[in-house]
C-alpha cells in the first residue's frame, strides 16, 4: 500500500485486499491462529513461516465457515508485471464505481446513468465472462423453491413478493428490448413432475399462485419431446406451466444491455483492494484508484476475494451444463424438472442445452475452479438420453460458478467489508446472492438496489435478515 495515499486517508482507513500478505496486514494473527478458516492461509504460511494447513471438507450445515474445500482453490488472476504497474496510479472521481460487469453490474451502472450519474464500471476480464455469460438462458418466474414450498420457507407474503420482483425482472428485460433479439423464445416455462411427491407440491403451488393473483397452468401431457422420452422413468405425471415466460442466449442480452452504457465497461480491470475512509470508498487496481461515495459490489460468487468477510454471505458453487443435438426431438417450453435440479430447453438453431445434476455431486461442486468433471457431466449425458434417446450429439461442455446465498434470496446493502455485516452507511453496496437464479432476478433487483442507496426506496433483499435468522445454508436448484 502507497504510505502517502494511506496518509491522506486519514486514521479512519480501512483496507479491503484479494490476495496474498495485503489481508495478512489487517488480519494475520487471526489467520495463524485460525489458518483453515481462511481462504489466505496457504499464502499467510508461505509468507510468515507458518505451518502449512488444508481446509476441512465442506460442510453445508455449517454457517460459522462457509469455506469450500481447498482442493477447489481460489482463481489466482495473471500476475501483473513492474512494466504494467503505475507507480502512482491516477485517481479519478466518480459519482459511483460498480464492480462487475454481469447482468446485475450492468443493471446497476445503467440505473445511476439514467440518473445524470457518471459511473464507472469495472470487470476482471469482460462483460459476461462470469456467470451471467453461462447460464442457461432462462427467463423465468419465481426463485429456487416451487411456490409451495417457498411459502413454507418465507412465508405467504415474502413468497408472493419474491414471485412479483420475478415477474417484474422479465417486464423490465422486455422493456429494454430482449424480445426483439433473434435468439428470443418467447416460450412458456415448464415444471415437470416425476414424482408423486413433485406432482402434489405442484398442484398445491399451482392453487396457491391463483389464489394470490398469478397465472398459472396445469398439463397432464403434450406432445413434444420432454412428454415423449427414451425411458419410462422420465414420463411426466403432469407439470405446472408459467405461460408468460421466456428464453434468450444470455451473452445476445448482455450485448444489448451493455451497448445502452454511455461510457464503455472498463475491461481486464481487476480490483487489488477496496479503500474505505469516512464516506468515500477507493477502488484500486493495478494502473488506476477510482473514488466515489457509492461503490457496488456486484461480483456474485467472487465477493469474498474483495473481502473474505462475505464469504458469510454469499459461496461460490459450480454448475456444469452441456449442448447437444438431438434429431428430431422439439421442444415446445423451457424445462425444469426434478424440482430444478435439472433443466434443458431448445434454441431457435434447434440445439438443446441440459444443465444440473449438481445434487449428487454437492460436496465437490464448490468454490472458484472453471472446469467440468467426468462424473457430473456423465450424470447430464444420463439425464439427456433418458429423455432424447441414445442419439445425442454432444457439442460443448462448460461450468459457471454461481453465487448462493444463506436463504436462497439476493442480498442488497450496505456492507462492512471487515466483517461483512451490515453497516449503515457504509460506501459500499453489496448486490449478490442470487443463487443461480440471476437472469430471473438481477435486473430488477440492480434497479431496486440503486433506488435503496440513492433514494432510500424499500429494500426486498436487506443484509441483516441472513445475520437475525442465521438460515442454514442454502442448497437450491439452480438453473441459472
Amino acid at each position: 500500500m502507497n504510505i502517502s495515499f494511506a496518509q491522506r486517508l486519514g486514521p479512519r482507513l480501512r483496507f479491503h485486499g484479494r490476495y496474498g500478505a495485503h489481508p495478512a496486514l489487517r488480519a494475520g494473527r487471526h489467520i495463524l491462529e485460525h489458518p483453515a478458516q481462511s481462504p489466505y492461509s496457504q499464502d499467510i504460511s508461505r509468507v510468515l513461516g507458518a505451518k502449512s494447513h488444508t481446509t476441512a471438507p465442506f460442510d453445508p450445515d455449517d454457517r460459522t465457515h462457509p469455506a469450500p474445500p481447498a482442493r477447489t482453490g481460489y482463481p489466482r488472476a495473471m500476475t501483473v508485471s513492474h512494466w504494467w504497474r503505475s507507480p502512482s496510479p491516477p485517481e479519478t472521481s466518480h459519482d459511483a464505481v460498480v464492480v462487475g460487469a454481469g447482468i446485475c453490474g450492468i443493471g446497476v451502472a445503467l440505473a445511476l446513468e439514467r440518473r445524470g450519474l457518471d459511473v464507472v464500471l469495472l470487470d476482471r476480464a469482460h462483460p459476461g465472462a462470469g456467470a451471467s455469460g453461462r447460464n442457461a438462458g432462462f427467463l423465468m418466474r419465481g426463485c429456487a423453491e416451487n411456490y409451495h414450498a417457498a411459502i413454507e420457507t418465507y412465508g405467504r407474503d415474502r413468497a408472493r413478493e419474491l414471485w412479483r420482483i420475478t415477474e417484474e425482472n422479465l417486464d423490465a428485460l422486455r422493456a429494454e428490448g430482449v424480445a426483439d433479439l433473434p435468439s428470443y423464445r418467447a416460450v412458456p416455462s415448464c415444471l415437470l413432475a416425476y414424482t408423486d411427491e413433485e406432482h402434489a407440491a405442484l398442484r398445491r403451488s399451482l392453487d396457491l399462485l391463483r389464489e394470490d393473483g398469478f397465472d398459472a397452468e396445469w398439463l397432464d401431457d403434450h406432445d413434444d419431446a420432454a412428454w415423449r422420452p427414451a425411458s419410462s422413468t422420465h414420463r411426466p405425471r403432469g407439470a405446472l406451466v408459467n405461460p408468460h415466460d421466456a428464453s434468450v442466449n444470455p451473452v445476445d442480452l448482455l450485448r444489448a444491455l451493455t451497448a445502452k452504457l454511455r461510457t464503455p465497461v472498463r475491461t481486464n480491470e481487476e480490483v487489488d483492494a477496496i479503500i474505505t475512509s469516512e464516506s468515500v470508498g477507493h477502488v484500486r487496481t493495478a494502473a488506476h484508484t477510482y473514488t466515489a461515495p457509492r461503490v457496488f459490489l456486484c461480483v456474485n460468487a467472487y465477493a469474498r476475494l474483495l473481502a473474505p468477510a462475505l464469504g458469510a454471505l454469499v459461496r461460490p458453487t459450480r454448475g456444469q451444463m452441456l449442448a447437444l443435438r438431438a434429431p428430431g426431438a422439439r421442444l415446445d417450453m423451457s424445462y425444469y424438472a426434478n424440482n430444478g435440479y435439472e433443466y434443458f430447453r431448445q434454441n431457435t438453431d434447434g440445439s438443446i442445452v441440459v444443465g444440473g445434476c449438481r445434487k449428487r455431486h454437492a460436496h465437490t461442486e464448490v468454490g472458484y475452479e472453471d472446469a467440468t468433471t467426468p462424473e457430473v457431466q456423465a450424470d447430464l449425458e444420463a439425464f439427456a438420453r433418458a429423455v432424447f434417446g441414445a442419439d445425442i450429439d454432444v457439442t460443448a461442455r462448460w461450468s459457471g460458478v454461481m453465487g448462493f446465498s444463506p436463504d436462497g434470496v439476493p442480498l442488497v446493502g450496505p456492507v462492512s467489508l471487515e466483517n461483512g455485516v451490515l453497516e449503515p452507511g457504509s460506501p459500499v453496496w453489496l448486490c449478490a446472492g442470487f443463487t443461480g437464479h440471476g437472469m430471473s432476478m438481477a435486473w430488477r433487483t440492480a434497479q431496486l438496489a440503486v433506488g435503496a442507496a440513492l433514494d432510500g426506496a424499500h429494500n426486498p433483499f436487506p443484509i441483516d435478515r441472513v445475520h437475525a435468522h442465521a438460515p442454514r445454508t442454502h442448497e437450491g436448484a439452480a438453473r441459472g
